[in-house]
């Protein structure tokens, strides 16, 4: 199939997995690229996504399983009609059978592979049966129809579930890819919040990570800059999972792949 246009998915139902963290290093690698993008925000509580980028993310309801069919419709609708090359969905927690229902009864598979469009999703294992679960559930339902995108995600997950499983064996035999959450300070996470608090409104790590802006003091920007340039490097190598065939960058001569670290990353210790 020609690949003319992507949709990312984080469609796992346990929260609190780093799902919207991820987005945000994401959305903000497409930015750099110059790719045109738009989304939707599936977080009926939060919105965090759609106030972070509030002219290019649009929210919807998920609601129960009626309304949650009828939401999907709506932003398959409005995607098979856009001309943005990635379309990123930002979804809920406890949603994952709400989505896997629509998208069977919507029969959204079989339409996005008749328009060239193809799905990646976002995979966030844990060492908990319930992140395995409801991967598991995600895999066996979509198969070989979408591709995927494994996220470590070392502030989460401590444990060797999924590591040597067989849904990991399964999911790299289908070409799955895996990268790694950088670990950012508390300090700068807790001043991001207060950032947010204070303009009333979200604010991407693009606002967040630039020294010109009053946002964040020196130094935890630069700690977010330097969490940005590991998830590029990572985006990059993982390109043609993310984006349309034609807009896959092509590598530099003598361009060193990147590799991601099997031992932790120190992190940066910041007094208040």
């Amino acid at each position: 199939m020609n690949i003319t246009r992507r949709i990312h998915l984080n469609p796992q139902s346990k929260g609190n997995l780093g799902k919207s963290f991820e987005a945000e290093f994401r959305t903000a690698w497409l930015d750099r690229l110059g790719i045109a993008w738009t989304g939707s925000d599936l977080d009926d509580r939060h919105h965090t996504f759609a106030s972070r980028h509030p002219g290019t993310v649009q929210s919807y309801r998920l609601g129960n399983e009626h309304e949650s069919k009828t939401a999907l419709l709506k932003l398959f609708r409005r995607v098979f009609k856009d001309t943005a090359s990635v379309h990123v969905v930002d979804t809920r927690a406890q949603a994952d059978a709400l989505i896997i229902g629509a998208l069977d009864e919507l029969q959204i598979l079989d339409a996005c592979a008749e328009q060239g469009i193809r799905l990646t999703f976002f995979l966030f294992p844990t060492d908990d049966t319930e992140s395995m679960t409801n991967a598991g559930r995600l895999f066996l339902y979509a198969g070989d129809r979408v591709d995927y995108v494994i996220v470590n995600n070392p502030a989460k997950a401590r444990g060797d579930l999924f590591k040597g499983s067989q849904l990991e064996s399964q999911l790299t035999d289908f070409g799955a890819k895996a990268i790694t959450l950088p670990t950012i300070t508390p300090t700068t996470l807790l001043a991001a919040e207060k950032a947010e608090s204070i303009a009333k409104r979200g604010l991407s790590f693009a606002e967040l990570s630039n020294p010109d802006t009053v946002y964040l003091e020196r130094l935890l920007a630069g700690e977010i800059q330097w969490a940005m340039q590991r998830m590029f490097r990572q985006y990059d190598a993982i390109a043609d999972l993310l984006l349309p065939v034609e807009l896959i960058p092509q590598p530099k001569a003598g361009a060193v792949p990147f590799i991601t670290p099997s031992e932790p990353q120190p992190e940066l210790n910041f007094e208040e």
